[in-house]
């Protein structure tokens, strides 16, 4: 068995996913492993020449496999790269939500890629989806044993101009949506099928980098995962069970997970008191309380201290804050 292999590394330590293409010219045409279109699309991307070919985050590329069998070596070899990879991290975030059909023949899905900086959107970058079968029982025809061959490749959701799916954020704080599906095969162990998703820019003439990657069993992607009725997507706090979406300071944040009142935190309010109407109280005990923040910068994630607005908190922003409770221009 020879194949072309994606090697995806996310930003989280000790976390390796991979997508194995096998190469049509050693599998049997009427496997469902055969996938000739989506093998020659992945393996053009690379450049891909002698199998088994391996690629690092759509940017370093190993040809060959171990010598007489032994994989140790290769591990060796591999791994200070991985190394290397495995610390990098990446503004975006992906998240994977979806549902499996009654009838089990379809899965339903949402992607959600944000972004949690600003990050120059590259030309060419896209969501690329794959569904993967892992820990298939093989047959090793090179070395003439049996191994679990890992994210075996089922289909390439995006392949092609028309199914491209354009990234289109680039500030912190966007998102970007993308809602599908794909037909599940009765030949496929449905407990062992992932999606696959990664933030990839895809290069016809040099190198193809992955900045995020995400892998779900479809089983464990639960379109409601606290259980409250309401789908994540639609869900103020998809973590928290809260039926009824209380959000009283209409920030799309539900009060049960919210950790700040909008009402209440608003510049100036440094110590976050408020009347029982969630009216803020300004005066003159938020001046001692900046001014302890200027001595010893510790806050909280609530406090809006930029009285000014212009990037920066000093002693300007205090004297500003003086004159509004002095004047009562609240």
């Amino acid at each position: 068995m020879s194949f072309a292999l994606d090697t995806l590394l996310r930003e989280f330590p000790n976390t390796l996913m991979t997508i194995e293409w096998h190469s049509p010219g050693y599998t049997p045409g009427n496997s469902d492993f055969d996938l000739p279109e989506v093998y020659s699309n992945r393996a053009d991307l690379y450049d891909v020449g002698g199998i088994p070919h391996s690629e690092w985050n759509g940017l370093q590329s190993f040809v060959g496999g171990a010598s007489n069998c032994v994989w140790e070596y290769v591990y060796i070899d591999r791994h200070g790269t991985y190394e290397d990879l495995v610390v990098q991290e990446s503004p975006y975030e992906i998240i994977m939500q979806g549902e499996l059909s009654d009838d089990s023949e379809t899965f339903n899905f949402d992607i959600v890629v944000s972004l949690e900086e600003d990050y120059g959107l590259e030309s060419g970058t896209n969501i690329e989806l794959f569904v993967a079968e892992d820990s298939i029982y093989s047959y090793w025809a090179a070395c003439g044993e049996s191994h679990m061959a890992r994210n075996v490749g089922r289909a390439y959701l995006t392949m092609g101009e028309d199914n491209r799916i354009p990234l289109t954020i680039n500030s912190a704080g966007q998102s970007q949506i993308h809602s599908g599906s794909f037909a599940v095969s009765g030949s496929w162990n449905t407990e062992q099928v992932k999606l696959i998703a990664l933030v990839q820019q895809l290069n016809d003439c040099c190198e193809s980098p992955v900045f995020q990657a995400n892998a779900e069993l479809i089983l464990d992607m639960p379109i409601d995962r606290d259980g409250d009725g309401i789908n994540n997507l639609e869900d103020n706090c998809p973590d928290d069970e809260n039926t009824a979406q209380e959000d009283i300071d209409d920030d799309q944040i539900g009060d049960v997970c919210d950790p700040c009142n909008g009402l209440v935190y608003v510049l100036g309010n440094v110590n976050g008191d408020a009347n029982d109407g969630y009216d803020p109280i300004i005066d003159v005990i938020d001046l001692l309380a900046f001014s302890d923040y200027l001595d010893e910068p510790i806050g909280n994630e609530c406090q809006m201290l930029d009285i000014l607005e212009d990037g920066m908190i000093n002693q300007w922003d205090l004297l500003v804050l003086a004159d509004i409770i002095m004047s009562g221009d609240q």
